[in-house]
């Protein structure tokens, strides 16, 4: 018998960890096809039948189930004999379509492991069904589930990384675990409908790391629902990391930020190096009355005070929040935004409500009078709270927020210019200043941005010298190389870089005067120098005194 298992993957550098779980965890012999969603349905379609497969199992999620159902019928219609099984959290809850619709024979729920090996028993050798934990099948036109089943010895299971032999690991992110489960019970997410959280022993999730940092992998993402769920293991493997003195890898992890125990934000202040740990903190609402409609419960000011607090360290903090939730209008969003905006994480993610099925909220969606997509991503359209108006000026924020904050080009004038301020309306203005002007916020350089915002102060009559400033120190700032200027250069610009040289000879006065851009800021000047990838950006406060360096 011949086994294929696919997996359609939202790009190149994101492998499909499930499927590898699967082929690690099974004696009999699989084989694993890899495709990305910009794939089409012929080149999948062919490509997965030219291995005369008996058997071909796809993970369905959310990113590429429209995709996988034009697939299905296509196999269907092209080879009927071939048995189909479906796993992942999109066909998990809600599966009675796949049955009579014919697109599947058999359906793995939640954990696969042990249930994909036995299923694969049972084919191989005749024997009945009825055995395999967490499945579904159909008989006698009858679709029938078995009971569910947990793996409470998640160490039993084995390594995928380090049983299958993987090709280009150095251009992919690793995807790695340290626990499953979900503490937490929020409405909106499947994590809530797994119960407990079971944890993989840190030795074997030291060694994992270690052998793909062998291999090259450069970027590891843990897919923990709440990594610091176990606040000891979670300090433990962060410490071995950092012990590692890794150069150029970045680990990202989901944590939960109300519950961070001091002693944990101190351990990291004090020894997380610069750009090697990177964490992603679900705020959603600070909207008590919201939080506690999706069973959300945590401590909001606790929560924002332990942001404050990791700032102080060199960790990565990319924030997010959904728009969209029941209870929450236009209103009581926007003070979620500016309050959590006014933290100056390195990202904020502006997300919407997403509907997934199997969910509490998905079954309260008529309760609650929502509306939404009826195809993935399931995205909020309106509900009784808040109109499809009002959530298309949240987008049109989000677009905003995207291309001059979170893209990192201008941190230093969007500080200056939203610290205290009602920075949803900044943005939201400045959305439409760019359709008034007809910009595209698809194709631009970067140099546009920082004229197209100079021409959107200039006409709300807030330019000043000192956002001038800020404006040319974050655009040298960003530039590896010698950048082409929006702004002229200082008449005195080479007594300026001679006056510097006097106090300062590292750098020849030739150099200087071919690789240096020199421009007014605040009540000085800014040299910023520019030679085979060396750049040095100083501050001179006049044109006689060094004044500090950056």
């Amino acid at each position: 018998m011949k086994t294929i298992l696919v997996g359609i993957n939202a790009k190149y550098i994101h492998p499909n960890l499930a499927i590898r779980y699967l082929k690690a965890n099974t004696t009999y012999p699989v084989e694993i096809l890899e495709f990305n969603i910009k794939d089409s349905i012929k080149t999948i379609t062919k490509r997965c039948l030219e291995e005369k497969p008996d058997l071909i199992g796809f993970s369905v999620y959310i990113w590429n189930i429209n995709l996988i159902n034009q697939v299905l019928k296509e196999i269907r219609r092209l080879s009927i004999k071939t048995k189909i099984l479906l796993g992942g959290p999109e066909v998990s809850y809600v599966y009675d379509y796949y049955f009579t619709n014919r697109l599947t024979d058999y359906l793995i729920i939640n954990e696969g492991e042990k249930a994909f090996h036995l299923l694969l028993e049972a084919l191989d050798k005749g024997t009945d069904f009825s055995q395999i934990p967490n499945f579904v099948y159909q008989k006698n036109h009858q679709i029938i589930k078995t009971p569910s089943h947990v793996i409470e010895n998640l160490d039993a299971l084995k390594d995928p990384y380090t049983t299958i032999d993987e090709t280009d690991i150095h251009h992919k992110i690793q995807y790695v675990e340290l626990s499953r489960g979900c503490p937490y019970q929020c409405s909106y997410c499947l994590a809530s409908l797994e119960k407990g959280v079971r944890f993989f022993s840190l030795e074997r999730v030291k060694q994992t790391i270690q052998y793909l940092v062998n291999k090259g992998a450069k970027t590891f993402k843990f897919l923990d629902r709440s990594f610091n769920a176990n606040h000891k293991l979670a300090q433990e493997l962060l410490s071995f990391i950092i012990s590692q003195h890794y150069q150029d890898i970045v680990f990202q992890f989901e944590i939960n930020g109300d519950v961070l125990k001091d002693s944990f934000i101190d351990f990291l202040i004090e020894n997380v190096p610069e750009n090697l740990i990177r964490f992603e903190l679900g705020i959603q609402s600070t909207n008590d009355e919201v939080n506690h409609a999706v069973r959300r419960y945590q401590d909001t000011n606790k929560l924002i005070e332990n942001i404050q607090k990791l700032k102080q360290s060199h960790v990565v903090l990319h924030l997010d929040l959904i728009a969209g939730l029941p209870l929450e209008n236009l209103t009581s969003f926007k003070k979620t935004f500016n309050t959590i905006y006014q933290l100056f994480g390195d990202e904020l993610q502006l997300g919407f409500l997403k509907v997934l099925k199997g969910t509490d909220i998905y079954n309260k969606a008529q309760f609650y009078h929502i509306n939404y997509q009826s195809q993935a991503p399931y995205e909020i359209i309106e509900s009784q709270y808040i109109s499809r108006d009002e959530l298309n000026i949240i987008h049109q924020v989000e677009i905003m927020l995207n291309i001059y904050w979170n893209k990192g080009f201008m941190p230093r004038s969007m500080i200056y210019l939203t610290k205290n301020k009602d920075a949803f309306s900044f943005f939201l203005e400045l959305y439409h200043f760019y359709e008034e002007n007809q910009y595209s916020t698809l194709r631009y350089g970067l140099i546009d941005l920082f004229t197209r915002l100079i021409d959107f102060l200039k006409q709300k009559n807030i330019y000043n010298h000192t956002i001038e400033s800020y404006l040319k120190y974050d655009y040298l700032n960003h530039h590896p190389i010698k950048p082409k200027i929006f702004w002229q250069h200082p008449h005195n610009k080479n007594d300026i870089l001679r006056n510097y040289y006097q106090t300062n000879q590292s750098i020849p006065i030739d150099a200087l005067y071919k690789h240096s851009i020199v421009t007014k800021y605040l009540n000085g000047y800014l040299i910023a120098y520019y030679e085979k990838h060396h750049k040095m950006i100083t501050f001179l406060k006049d044109e006689k005194n060094l004044c500090s360096k950056s």
